[in-house]
Formats: structure tokens, sequence, C-alpha cells
């Protein structure tokens, strides 16, 4: 029953998830499940009910008047605004017109997909000595595991603990759900937790153990520091505070093959190596795998791998009409179990689907709209997180970062460049659908030239991101967007003349996928831009 949960909250809030083809009956075991499901959603209902009940017995009438002892409320710091983004049109067609010449047209050759594919499915389940999967003891030993990079894994977690102790001379502060800053105590019991000796390169149990791979059976929040505590920094500085968790990093689907590095002293958390990221993942998400599961895992993923490619995806029983997928689950000793469920056949695609401006449509379709998620907090996506999942179908593989993911195409710097010469070569050089566009820690697809409601002839760059906002030069407050949208590059917005242009910001650079590409799917030759960490927008 916890599998069927598991995966049906995967299929509400995950656009893209990668799942197994398979051709097997559930039979009697599926309509088992789904009665305990019942029974069990039967149990906790009352209880639901109990609680509301209880939460609406103790606040009878109106709340008491504050007492004339209270000091005075400090006055109203309003930073927060909401931009209009009504004013400019959602409607996907609008932007890629299914009437247009090369709708159905393939924007990457066939054996250049086929490449991309092979790197993105050796990431996650390749064998090569270069496929940096976190089931091959091979790359592992001799890469990670070596004493490289046990150095490097151990300095990287004592840096971030040094980063988030308040009491550091330099440290920028971080606050706590309750607006208190972070106590020294409170970073210690982290660091206490976190047993660092086990990084340790000499440590007894560093070298590569094939019992400490795993694979996700829940989703994963991916923390930078064992702790479930938010890290936010100054609330009243405009673009902080909530959202942006500063320990919050990533997020692992169910299905994703995991290498546990280390774990938490009280067993809570687990440090793991994932196909995109290093991070600590609550132990209750990871169940571990033996050869035969890894084996038969691997195989499926070689013959039938698909991808989900709409939103609010329901289970069901086999019938006509239905696709039957492999998922994860845990047995009570944490061990690994192939379970079967059945999905619309509508809702999946086999990978790699073929990557048209018809397709690219369909998944931008399913997630427009949806709610910015920074570092995937709540399991929505931020901008990195969009354009990963709206590429996966198609079997490109991008990083979790966005300065990392222009390493995907041919990369042009424009930093140096004024605004006008920025605009002018995207639309020289970028190609629609397929150009990346990084500024300053954020990343957006470039939809091609159009011209927007507004003066004839004015024809501006459109470009579909999921951001959090807008904001002036001096930074002073955010015109709140909060979503994936079709927004305009402009250089001024009319609903608020003193908002700065994104193309304006000090980084600009664009990356056009397509191409040679070499064994890890990225552009041969195509330089990259280091950053530390992504940036509010």
């Amino acid at each position: 029953m916890g599998a069927i949960l598991t995966v049906r909250g995967t299929m509400r809030r995950a656009i893209f998830a990668v799942i197994f083809f398979v051709k097997r009956n559930t039979g009697a075991t599926g309509a088992a499940t789904t009665r305990r499901h019942r029974r069990r959603a039967a149990a906790v209902a009352p209880l639901l009910s109990l609680l509301v009940l209880a939460a609406c017995a103790g606040t009878p009438g109106q709340p008491p008047a504050p007492s004339s002892s209270a000091p005075p409320s400090p006055a109203a710091r309003y930073n927060v605004g909401r931009f209009p983004i009504e004013h400019y049109d959602q409607n996907v067609d609008r932007w890629i017109p299914p009437d247009a010449p090369g709708y159905d047209r393939p924007l990457l050759s066939t054996q250049e997909q086929a490449k991309r594919f092979d790197a993105f499915r050796a990431r996650y389940f390749g064998v090569g000595p270069r496929d940096a999967s976190p089931w091959n003891g091979a790359w592992l030993a001799t890469s990670l595991l070596d004493a490289a990079g046990a150095a490097q894994l151990a300095d990287s977690q004592g840096r971030r603990v040094r980063r988030f102790d308040n009491d550091r001379p330099g440290v920028r502060k971080t606050y706590g759900e309750n607006f208190q800053p972070h106590t020294s105590a409170w970073i210690r019991a982290i660091e206490t937790n976190m047993a660092l000796a086990q990084l340790n390169a000499d440590h007894a149990n560093w070298a590569y153990d094939p019992r400490r791979r795993g694979i996700t059976v829940d989703n994963a929040l991916v923390r930078l520091l064992p702790t479930n505590d938010p890290a936010f920094y100054d609330f009243r500085e405009a673009g902080e505070g909530y959202p942006f968790d500063a320990l919050q990093d990533s997020a692992l689907r169910p299905g994703t093959p995991v290498y546990t590095l280390a774990h938490s002293r009280d067993g809570a958390w687990l440090l793991v190596y994932s196909p995109d990221l290093i991070g600590w993942v609550d132990a209750r998400t990871v169940a571990s795998v033996d050869e035969r599961f890894v084996a038969v895992w691997r195989e499926a993923a070689t013959r039938n791998l698909g991808a989900i490619v709409r939103a609010n995806v329901p289970l069901a029983r086999a019938r006509d009409g239905r696709q039957m997928a492999m998922f994860a689950v845990a047995d009570v000793r944490r061990r690994a179990q192939i379970r079967m469920t059945a999905l619309d056949a509508s809702s999946v695609v086999p990978m790699p689907w073929t990557l048209t401006p018809r397709h690219l449509a369909q998944v931008m379709k399913q997630q427009i709209g949806r709610p910015y998620g920074w570092g995937n907090t709540l399991f929505y996506n931020d901008c990195s997180a969009e354009t990963r999942s709206l590429f996966a179908p198609f079997g490109v593989w991008l990083p979790r970062h966005s300065s990392d993911q222009l390493r995907a195409g041919r990369r042009t710097d424009l930093r140096a460049a004024d605004i006008d010469t920025r605009l002018r070569t995207l639309a020289e050089r970028g190609r629609a659908l397929m150009t990346l566009i990084h500024i300053n820690g954020h990343i957006m697809l470039y939809l091609g030239n159009a011209t927007p409601a507004g003066p004839a002839g004015a024809s501006v760059p459109m470009t579909y991101q999921n951001l959090w906002g807008l904001s002036p030069a001096d930074n002073s407050r955010r015109n709140v967007i909060g979503g994936a949208v079709i927004l305009p590059l402009l250089k001024t917005f009319p609903e608020d003349p003193e908002v700065r242009s994104q193309a304006s910001k000090p980084l600009f650079e664009i990356s056009v996928i397509g191409g040679e590409v070499d064994d890890a799917g990225n552009t041969a030759h195509s330089p990259s831009v280091d950053s530390e960490e992504e940036m509010p927008q």
C-alpha cells in the first residue's frame, strides 16, 4: 500500500518521471493492494476530522485583543508585490503555433538524439568505465571513492557546516522558521550528527561496497545538511525569506539509483551520490538493492525506458488502454522490491520521445502555470529543474545547476555586450526551442522572436522560464511571478518601468543545443562558467 501511495504522489506532483514498461498483469495482487489502501484511508479519515474539530473547538469567537502593555508593532515593510503576468499570453499555442511549418519536424537528428539518450541512460544505469552511475562500482572506485574524491567530499561537507555557522566571522546570518537567528548549539548538533570522521579517506568502509547501493522509493528532498530545519537569509531583504531555504538543494524522484556515502549518527539521514548531485536525504526514502534487483532494473532500462508526460496521472488496474510499469518499494528490512502498476497509455511515452515542437509544446502545456519551488521545495520546480523536466522525456540530460546546463550546447558569452547587442545576437544566433539563456544564475528557454501584445512591429525574444519574480536595479523589492510562465525579454516593462530587464544583468550567456556531443551528452569543446549556487530571481 505504501508503494501505491508513493507512486500516486509522484504522479500528482511531478510532471516528469522515468518508468519501465512491462507486459504483466497485476491480477489479484493489485486488487488486494487497492482494498488495503481503502482500509487505511478509512482509518485515517476520522482522525483527520477529529483534528479539525479540535482546532475549531480551541478557537471560539474572536481572538483576544492584544494587551495594552504590548510594545507597538514596527512599521510594515512592503518589499513584495505581484507582477501582472496575465498581461502576457500564456497560451503555448500562441508562441509555438500548431500550424507553423516544421511543427512535427525533429529538432535533433536521430543520431544525435540517440547519443544523448545513451548518455542519459548511462548516467543512471551505465556500467562503462566513464559512466557516472551510482551503481557503477568501476567508476565510483576510481573517481569518487579514491583518495582525491574522499578529500574533496570531506572538505565540501566541512565547508557546508561553516557556511551555516552564524558565529563565524563574515558568515551571512541565517534564520529559522521562527525568524530567529540560528544558534551555535543548532549547528553544533547538526555537525555532531554528521559524524564527519566517517568521510576520512582512511576509514575502513570507504572502499566501494555494493551493499551501499540503493534506490529511492519515495520523493526525496536533497538537503545540504542532515536537517529539515530551514535556513533563510534576512527576510527583510527583498528576494529572501520564504521560499529561499538555503539548505534546500534539489529532489530525487522515486526509482532513482543512489550510492550511500555516509550515515548520520542518529540513522535518520543518508549522504548519497545520485546521478545529479550529492546531498543528504531522509533514510526512509531509500531502500537497498542487491545484484538481482540491479540486473533486472538495468535490463528493463535498456529495453523499455519511458517517461510520464502528463500531470495528475492516476493508478488503475490493468485493462485495455493501460500501460504496465515497474516501480520500487521497500520491504520491512528496507530492501528494494519490484512491483507493477498500470498507467493510462496516453500519459506515458517511450524514451527517447522524438524532440519536435509539437512534443515539446505538449510537455510545456503540462508544466506551465505550476508554482515555483526553490530547490524543488514542495517538489515543485525552480528554473533549472524546469528545463531539466522539459528536456528529460526526449533523453536529453541536463545538469542540476543552471550554469552547468550550458554544457549541453554551444555557448556564446555576452557578458561584455550591451543589452541591444545581447538581444540582437540572441535573435541572430539563437535557435528557437533549442537555446538556453543563462542570466546571473538563472536559466530559461528561448522560444524565438515574436510580437507580444503592444506596439505594432515590436518583435522581441520570448522565453519560457520558471522564476520567482522581477526586481529593480537596487534590488529593493520583488514583483513576484512565482511559477512557470512565458515572458518576453523586454528592455523595460510598462507595468513597472523601474523593473530591471533580465537581459541587462551582468552575466548573459546563450547555449544552443544541437551538434556534436561527447560521451557524457555534452556538446564537444563547450566551456562552462562555474557558479557556487543558483541565484534567487
